[in-house]
């Protein structure tokens, strides 16, 4: 059956009765999106992966607890989040770098010289591995925000925590990535 006219919430709710159809359809509708952020928040293409089927498992064992009062993606994301979380207290804390396989485009020119390149290369590099560097929470906000487009209320409540909590994180992330890429220029 086709349920791209269907609401998220209603595909959860049928979700709740057993339906792994809704589920398909949830799957395919948010695969996408959020292996994105994940990938943006673990640094690693195959990590993101592991952590989307995770994500996914858990929508599925925790169906039961989904309340109809906020939206599916928000609630979404927040598990994506908390794989994310839990699979960094699993293992040791280390320096995430970001897969060149799938790197931020670089800007475009019109015809730009070998220099021009080699230059939009390092300093893509320098941005992933600023972004690398933030604290947890500033860079899944930033990746939310400028990534994902989540407004600033819909981050909150994935990120449990205020608005004005998500703006500071998003500021201080910026204010970061500014202060690495000006010390490295």
């Amino acid at each position: 059956m086709d349920y791209k006219a269907e609401s998220d919430e209603w595909l959860m709710q049928q979700v709740k009765t057993g339906r792994r159809d809704c589920l398909e359809a949830l799957v395919r509708r948010y695969a996408t999106p959020l292996l994105t952020y994940l990938h943006r928040i673990s640094g690693a293409r195959h990590t993101a992966e592991d952590l989307l089927q995770e994500t996914f498992l858990a929508v599925w064992a925790r169906r039961e607890t989904f309340a109809a009062t906020g939206t599916f993606a928000s609630w979404l994301f927040a598990i994506a989040t908390n794989c994310h979380r839990q699979s960094l207290r699993s293992r040791s804390r280390r320096l995430v770098m970001f897969d060149t396989s799938d790197s931020i485009p670089a800007v475009p020119c019109t015809t730009p010289t070998p220099l021009d390149q080699s230059l939009i290369i390092e300093q893509q590099r320098a941005l992933e591995l600023a972004i690398s560097r933030l604290p947890e929470q500033q860079r899944e906000v930033l990746v939310m925000r400028h990534w994902n487009r989540m407004p600033h209320a819909e981050i909150a409540k994935v990120v449990d925590c205020t608005v004005a909590t998500v703006r500071s994180h998003l500021h201080h992330a910026l204010k970061n990535i500014r202060r690495y890429m000006e010390s490295h220029s």
